[in-house]
Protein backbone atom coordinates (compact mmCIF):
# COMPACT_ATOMS: atom_id res chain seq x y z
CA UNK A 1 0.00 0.00 0.00
CA UNK A 2 1.27 3.45 -1.12
CA UNK A 3 0.87 6.05 1.78
CA UNK A 4 1.15 9.23 0.77
CA UNK A 5 -0.02 12.23 2.64
CA UNK A 6 -2.06 14.52 1.25
CA UNK A 7 -1.07 17.98 0.90
CA UNK A 8 -3.63 20.31 2.72
CA UNK A 9 -4.26 18.40 5.56
CA UNK A 10 0.27 18.58 6.13
CA UNK A 11 0.14 22.05 5.40
CA UNK A 12 -2.47 23.16 7.69
CA UNK A 13 -1.57 19.94 10.87
CA UNK A 14 2.36 20.96 10.84
CA UNK A 15 2.02 24.87 12.34
CA UNK A 16 -0.97 23.83 14.15
CA UNK A 17 1.15 21.03 15.47
CA UNK A 18 3.91 23.08 16.25
CA UNK A 19 1.76 25.39 18.27
CA UNK A 20 0.77 22.66 20.37
CA UNK A 21 3.32 21.62 21.24
CA UNK A 22 5.15 24.96 22.10
CA UNK A 23 2.32 25.86 24.33
CA UNK A 24 2.49 22.59 26.00
CA UNK A 25 6.22 22.85 26.52
CA UNK A 26 5.42 26.79 27.79
CA UNK A 27 3.07 24.90 30.45
CA UNK A 28 6.04 22.58 31.65
CA UNK A 29 7.87 25.98 32.14
CA UNK A 30 5.00 27.72 33.89
CA UNK A 31 4.76 24.47 36.33
CA UNK A 32 8.72 24.21 37.18
CA UNK A 33 8.53 27.96 37.96
CA UNK A 34 5.43 27.55 40.71
CA UNK A 35 6.61 24.71 42.05
CA UNK A 36 9.87 26.67 42.35
CA UNK A 37 7.75 29.43 43.57
CA UNK A 38 5.61 27.40 45.99
CA UNK A 39 9.10 26.19 47.37
CA UNK A 40 9.82 29.35 48.23
CA UNK A 41 6.98 30.30 50.38
CA UNK A 42 7.42 27.41 52.34
CA UNK A 43 10.74 28.12 53.06
CA UNK A 44 9.49 31.31 53.83
CA UNK A 45 6.52 30.66 55.72
CA UNK A 46 8.56 28.03 57.93
CA UNK A 47 11.77 30.12 58.16
CA UNK A 48 12.85 32.15 61.45
CA UNK A 49 10.47 34.97 61.94
CA UNK A 50 12.51 38.34 60.72
CA UNK A 51 11.91 41.88 61.83
CA UNK A 52 10.44 44.51 59.77
CA UNK A 53 12.69 46.93 57.86
CA UNK A 54 12.53 50.19 59.41
CA UNK A 55 9.85 52.54 58.53
CA UNK A 56 12.17 55.08 56.27
CA UNK A 57 12.68 52.14 54.07
CA UNK A 58 8.91 51.10 53.14
CA UNK A 59 8.30 53.01 50.27
CA UNK A 60 11.16 51.22 48.59
CA UNK A 61 9.58 47.69 49.20
CA UNK A 62 8.56 45.18 47.07
CA UNK A 63 5.33 43.46 48.66
CA UNK A 64 5.05 40.73 45.71
CA UNK A 65 8.64 39.91 46.58
CA UNK A 66 8.35 39.92 50.45
CA UNK A 67 4.87 38.08 50.99
CA UNK A 68 4.47 34.85 52.61
CA UNK A 69 7.70 35.65 54.75
CA UNK A 70 7.79 34.77 58.48
CA UNK A 71 8.17 37.88 60.47
CA UNK A 72 7.68 38.70 64.29
CA UNK A 73 6.67 42.48 65.53
CA UNK A 74 6.83 44.14 68.84
CA UNK A 75 4.07 46.72 69.40
CA UNK A 76 0.58 47.31 71.07
CA UNK A 77 -2.55 47.10 69.38
CA UNK A 78 -5.06 50.05 69.05
CA UNK A 79 -8.10 47.85 69.59
CA UNK A 80 -10.35 51.19 68.96
CA UNK A 81 -9.66 50.69 65.13
CA UNK A 82 -9.82 47.18 64.60
CA UNK A 83 -12.29 46.23 61.51
CA UNK A 84 -13.65 42.93 60.58
CA UNK A 85 -13.86 41.21 57.25
CA UNK A 86 -16.79 38.84 56.87
CA UNK A 87 -15.24 35.63 55.66
CA UNK A 88 -15.17 31.74 56.42
CA UNK A 89 -12.61 30.17 58.84
CA UNK A 90 -10.52 27.54 57.40
CA UNK A 91 -12.98 25.11 58.64
CA UNK A 92 -16.09 26.86 56.52
CA UNK A 93 -17.65 28.25 59.47
CA UNK A 94 -18.87 31.80 58.60
CA UNK A 95 -17.66 34.87 60.83
CA UNK A 96 -15.10 37.74 60.49
CA UNK A 97 -11.22 38.22 60.43
CA UNK A 98 -10.37 40.94 62.73
CA UNK A 99 -7.65 43.43 61.65
CA UNK A 100 -6.38 45.58 64.38
CA UNK A 101 -3.57 48.12 63.83
CA UNK A 102 -0.55 47.55 65.82
CA UNK A 103 1.82 50.46 67.12
CA UNK A 104 4.80 49.34 66.20
CA UNK A 105 7.59 49.74 68.66
CA UNK A 106 10.36 50.50 66.12
CA UNK A 107 7.66 53.56 64.96
CA UNK A 108 4.95 53.05 62.34
CA UNK A 109 1.73 50.76 61.88
CA UNK A 110 1.15 47.43 60.82
CA UNK A 111 -2.24 46.23 60.18
CA UNK A 112 -2.75 42.79 61.98
CA UNK A 113 -5.05 39.66 60.71
CA UNK A 114 -5.40 38.89 64.39
CA UNK A 115 -7.77 35.90 63.14
CA UNK A 116 -10.69 34.31 62.67
CA UNK A 117 -14.01 35.20 65.37
CA UNK A 118 -17.64 33.65 64.68
CA UNK A 119 -20.02 35.61 64.04
CA UNK A 120 -22.04 35.68 67.36
CA UNK A 121 -18.12 37.18 68.69
CA UNK A 122 -18.22 40.52 66.03
CA UNK A 123 -18.31 43.06 68.96
CA UNK A 124 -15.26 43.31 70.59
CA UNK A 125 -16.75 43.37 74.24
CA UNK A 126 -18.05 39.63 73.67
CA UNK A 127 -14.18 38.93 73.80
CA UNK A 128 -12.89 40.75 76.09
CA UNK A 129 -10.33 38.88 77.03
CA UNK A 130 -8.71 38.60 73.91
CA UNK A 131 -7.99 42.08 73.96
CA UNK A 132 -4.66 42.74 75.09
CA UNK A 133 -3.11 45.32 76.12
CA UNK A 134 0.18 46.94 76.78
CA UNK A 135 3.45 45.94 74.27
CA UNK A 136 3.07 42.33 73.06
CA UNK A 137 5.14 40.56 70.49
CA UNK A 138 2.98 38.96 67.27
CA UNK A 139 4.59 36.51 65.27
CA UNK A 140 2.88 35.87 61.81
CA UNK A 141 3.29 35.76 58.25
CA UNK A 142 3.45 39.07 55.91
CA UNK A 143 0.88 38.68 53.03
CA UNK A 144 -0.46 41.03 50.12
CA UNK A 145 -4.45 40.88 50.23
CA UNK A 146 -6.39 40.36 47.27
CA UNK A 147 -7.77 42.98 45.47
CA UNK A 148 -11.28 44.02 45.09
CA UNK A 149 -12.77 42.73 41.46
CA UNK A 150 -16.19 43.33 39.79
CA UNK A 151 -18.35 41.38 42.93
CA UNK A 152 -16.74 42.64 45.86
CA UNK A 153 -19.50 44.91 47.82
CA UNK A 154 -18.26 47.72 49.25
CA UNK A 155 -17.78 47.89 52.95
CA UNK A 156 -20.22 48.99 55.02
CA UNK A 157 -18.34 51.68 57.33
CA UNK A 158 -21.21 51.83 59.69
CA UNK A 159 -21.17 48.31 60.99
CA UNK A 160 -17.77 47.94 60.04
CA UNK A 161 -17.82 45.13 58.06
CA UNK A 162 -15.79 44.47 54.69
CA UNK A 163 -15.26 42.50 52.40
CA UNK A 164 -11.69 42.61 51.86
CA UNK A 165 -8.60 44.01 53.01
CA UNK A 166 -7.36 46.98 51.38
CA UNK A 167 -4.17 48.46 53.45
CA UNK A 168 -4.22 51.72 52.53
CA UNK A 169 -8.28 51.95 52.63
CA UNK A 170 -7.94 50.57 56.31
CA UNK A 171 -5.05 52.49 57.10
CA UNK A 172 -7.17 55.23 56.45
CA UNK A 173 -10.41 54.72 57.79
CA UNK A 174 -8.08 54.43 61.36
CA UNK A 175 -6.32 57.45 60.59
CA UNK A 176 -2.62 55.96 61.08
CA UNK A 177 0.31 56.61 59.00
CA UNK A 178 2.83 55.35 57.96
CA UNK A 179 2.00 51.87 57.37
CA UNK A 180 3.69 48.92 56.18
CA UNK A 181 2.68 47.95 53.32
CA UNK A 182 1.76 44.38 53.64
CA UNK A 183 -0.80 42.91 56.20
CA UNK A 184 0.69 40.22 58.81
CA UNK A 185 -1.63 37.35 58.95
CA UNK A 186 -0.86 36.45 63.03
CA UNK A 187 -0.14 33.25 63.38
CA UNK A 188 -1.60 30.22 65.39
CA UNK A 189 -0.87 31.16 68.86
CA UNK A 190 -3.70 31.49 71.51
CA UNK A 191 -5.28 34.53 72.68
CA UNK A 192 -6.76 34.99 75.83
CA UNK A 193 -9.73 33.77 75.80
CA UNK A 194 -9.00 31.76 72.68
CA UNK A 195 -9.94 33.77 69.85
CA UNK A 196 -9.46 35.66 67.49
CA UNK A 197 -7.98 32.07 66.17
CA UNK A 198 -5.12 32.85 64.46
CA UNK A 199 -3.69 31.05 62.35
CA UNK A 200 -5.73 31.87 59.41
CA UNK A 201 -3.30 32.31 56.34
CA UNK A 202 -4.82 31.09 52.81
CA UNK A 203 -2.36 29.72 50.30
CA UNK A 204 -4.51 31.14 47.44
CA UNK A 205 -1.34 30.32 44.14
CA UNK A 206 -3.21 28.18 42.12
CA UNK A 207 -0.98 25.50 39.94
CA UNK A 208 -2.70 23.76 36.91
CA UNK A 209 0.15 23.95 34.50
CA UNK A 210 0.35 20.37 34.63
CA UNK A 211 -3.52 20.14 33.45
CA UNK A 212 -2.92 22.59 30.77
CA UNK A 213 -0.19 21.37 30.01
CA UNK A 214 -1.64 17.80 29.27
CA UNK A 215 -4.67 19.36 27.37
CA UNK A 216 -2.11 20.59 24.61
CA UNK A 217 -0.30 17.68 24.36
CA UNK A 218 -3.28 15.86 24.23
CA UNK A 219 -4.87 18.04 21.27
CA UNK A 220 -1.00 17.68 19.47
CA UNK A 221 -1.65 13.80 19.98
CA UNK A 222 -5.62 14.11 18.42
CA UNK A 223 -4.04 16.13 15.75
CA UNK A 224 -1.09 13.39 14.63
CA UNK A 225 -4.01 10.92 14.92
CA UNK A 226 -6.72 12.55 12.38
CA UNK A 227 -3.51 13.56 10.06
CA UNK A 228 -2.65 9.54 10.37
CA UNK A 229 -6.39 8.97 9.27
CA UNK A 230 -6.05 11.12 6.24
CA UNK A 231 -2.76 9.69 5.51
CA UNK A 232 -3.94 5.84 5.64
CA UNK A 233 -7.25 6.69 4.40
CA UNK A 234 -5.17 8.54 1.34
CA UNK A 235 -3.23 5.33 0.88
CA UNK A 236 -6.01 3.34 1.04
CA UNK A 237 -8.16 5.75 -1.73
CA UNK A 238 -4.98 5.46 -4.04
CA UNK A 239 -4.86 1.94 -3.81
CA UNK A 240 -8.35 1.27 -4.74
CA UNK A 241 -8.24 3.89 -7.75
Amino acid sequence: MSLRPMLWPTVFAVPALIVLILLGNWQMERLAWKEDLLAQIEQGMTADPVPLPPSDTWASIDPSIQRYVSASVTGAFDHGNEAHVYISSLSGEPGYHVITPLQLSQGGWLLVDRGFVPISKKAADTRAAGQVTGEVTVQGVLVVPDEANAFTPEPDLVKNVWYHRPIDRLAAEAGISPVFPMLMDAGPSSNPGGLPVGGQTRLELKNPHLGYALTWYGLAATLIGVWLAFFFAGGRAAKDA
